[in-house]
């Protein structure tokens, strides 16, 4: 979501623009109309590169820490410690200008999961910004996106298409699924198997549990319904064929939320949240959650996700195990985080250099 109050400082600066310089003749007031103008677009720029990004959910947190004896038992018994082959993971990335530090990380977010990755013995690591090259997607095994995409070209989706249909696997995290207008949407859902409907889609914060499907390996070990403090986005496009809905929960008010909501304000229907897609050869796994860094701690998104990019490969779960643990464990064997992540230094806001 965009920082709602730079569209009318862009739109009054616009028609500023448009303000006869040759107006001071007709005008008294305007004596000095050239000037006066340049003066007040000025501040309208500086106004608007001062606005604070926006932030959404400010009430969410992170859940309270997990004991690790728990997080095991979901995990369930591990025998394997490498895949059974070399994989190629394709980590695809871009930039984020409008939300407040804590979301939408997409830097932040590429080196903790890539750090992670990097330990998985016969994992090769490489990265792509905004989208990869016909090369990058010749070598992947495993692409896993966390970005807004570019506005894509034909050959670009045709590319992406035949990677899936040979047999790659996919992991498409949050704002992924957003492009618009909806006629391109449509074309990304061919990818994805759900994107955005832009001026149907609605987003907004997550307010009950999600019910799950536990029989898929990807939900095995846990209960019917799973807390994850987060966003997700509804009323999707979806691809007709081939779209496996794991995971869904209703919709509560759209936009920015300033608390919790009762369930008596929740849609009598559920949305999805999570879902594979299995196209030719290929196989895809797509959640519109993941707007908030600290979820990305979470050990049980984490065991999805891992467990997500294990699947999309046809490979067992137990090489990426250890990696739910890795740096959110404390002396105490307890899993997670307390640290909400908001508001710290260094988020990248436009393209790397």
């Amino acid at each position: 979501m965009k920082n709602p109050l730079l569209k009318p400082l862009f739109l009054v600066a616009s028609l500023l623009t448009l303000w006869p310089t040759g107006a001071a003749a007709q005008y008294p007031g305007w004596q000095h109309s050239g000037s006066m103008f340049m003066r007040i677009l000025s501040l309208l720029i500086v106004l608007m590169l001062s606005v604070p990004v926006h932030a959404q959910h400010n009430w969410q947190k992170p859940k309270p820490l997990m004991a690790k004896a728990d997080v095991e038992k979901i995990i369930g018994p591990l025998t394997s410690k490498e895949p059974s082959k070399d994989l190629h993971v394709l980590w695809v990335w871009g930039y984020d200008p409008n939300h407040a530090p804590g979301a939408h990380d997409y830097e932040r977010v590429r080196d903790l999961m890539t750090g992670l990755l990097a330990k998985v013995p016969r994992v090769k690591i490489e990265t792509a910004y905004e989208f990869p090259t016909k090369e990058q997607f010749a070598k992947a095994d495993l692409m896993v996106m966390y970005l807004h995409l570019p506005q894509l070209k034909d050959e670009q989706y045709a590319d992406f298409e035949a990677y899936i249909q040979r047999g790659g696997g996919v992991v498409a995290l949050h704002e992924t699924a957003i492009m618009r207008p909806a006629s391109d949407g449509k074309k990304l859902a061919r990818c994805l198997g759900m994107s955005w409907d832009e001026g149907r889609s609605q987003w907004g914060a997550i307010f009950e549990d999600i019910t799950i499907r536990n029989d898929h390996a990807i939900f095995a070990g846990f209960g019917k319904t799973l807390t994850l403090v987060d966003e997700f986005y509804w009323d999707l496009i979806r691809k007709e064929e081939g779209v496996d809905v794991l995971g869904t929960v209703r919709t509560g008010p759209p936009g920015d939320s300033p608390g919790p909501v009762p369930a008596s304000n929740l849609s009598k229907v559920a949305s999805p949240v999570f879902w594979t897609m299995e196209s030719g050869k290929g196989r895809v796994f797509g959640t519109s959650m993941g707007h908030n860094t600290f979820s990305y701690y979470d050990p049980e998104l984490r065991i999805i996700l891992f467990r997500a990019m294990a699947w999309a490969v046809r490979e067992k779960q137990d090489p990426f195990m250890p990696l739910v643990f890795d740096g959110i464990t404390n002396d105490k064997d307890m899993v997670g985080t307390t640290d909400e992540m908001r508001n710290w230094k260094g988020k990248l806001r436009k393209p790397p250099e």
